[in-house]
């Protein structure tokens, strides 16, 4: 049997309540091995299963093996988002960009400032969001909506 203990740390603790992973298949050693090989790299990953088999405590595995483990963490819910907001949440916007928009915000691809940017439920964002989200793991970098300069 595998016990993988995690951080004892609360702030980098995977979630409330899970603190270790225990586990003696050899699809989830195989798991863990591939985790422990890419987490030194700064490729993006792409982490797929079924609404919760532990995608989210993968990405902190991930982030926690990293460079990154001393940048934010952040955890957003495509499915959350109205599609009139869901492009300013993740890209940001501009002041005057939009009805509402008083002061430039930074979204959630800012926030994460180096760290970790864990997207789940991508498959719930219009397409063509989808689009401008492929754009900005190609690019590296981010444009705010009513804005023309990007952001690395």
């Amino acid at each position: 049997m595998q016990l993988l203990t995690l951080p004892p740390s609360p702030a980098l603790a995977t979630s409330i309540r899970a603190t270790a992973q225990v586990f003696e298949d050899p699809k989830s050693q195989a798991l863990l091995d591939h985790i422990q090989q890419v987490a030194p790299s700064e490729a993006s990953v792409l982490i797929i299963g079924e609404t919760g088999t532990g995608k989210e405590l993968v990405a902190r595995h991930i982030h926690n093996l990293s460079a990154r483990r001393n940048r934010p963490f952040v955890a957003v819910n495509c499915g959350a988002f109205s599609e009139s907001l869901v492009e300013a949440e993740l890209f940001g916007h501009e002041k005057g960009a939009f009805t509402g928009a008083l002061v430039a915000k930074a979204g959630w691809f800012e926030e994460a400032d180096g760290g970790t940017l864990f997207l789940d439920e991508i498959g719930d964002l219009p397409m063509a969001i989808q689009v401008k989200l492929l754009r900005v793991l190609q690019e590296r970098e981010v444009v705010r909506l009513g804005s023309r300069k990007s952001i690395p």
